[in-house]
């Protein structure tokens, strides 16, 4: 009869322990900087649309070694 409660809680301590795989995505190199000029031109659609652009920043580090913030996004949101 123990053994019949002691398998369960071995099996689910094993399931828990392991950690999850990770997937690669072939093609993928993560997110890329818009021009200025696609910048612009999302956020002037935006308010053309009388809604409130807002554009998605990501911290990228230079050659020089300082980080810089650079558009990878841009949302148009209500007012």
């Amino acid at each position: 009869m123990k053994s019949l409660l002691i398998i369960p809680l071995i099996l689910s301590v094993a399931a828990c322990s392991s950690t999850p795989p990770t997937y690669k995505l072939s093609g993928y190199k993560g997110p890329e900087a818009m021009d200025r000029n696609e910048a612009v031109q999302a956020a002037k659609q935006c308010v053309y649309a009388r809604m409130r652009p807002n554009v998605e920043y990501l911290s990228v580090r230079t050659d020089a070694g300082p980080k810089v913030m650079v558009p990878v996004n841009v949302h148009c949101e209500p007012y």
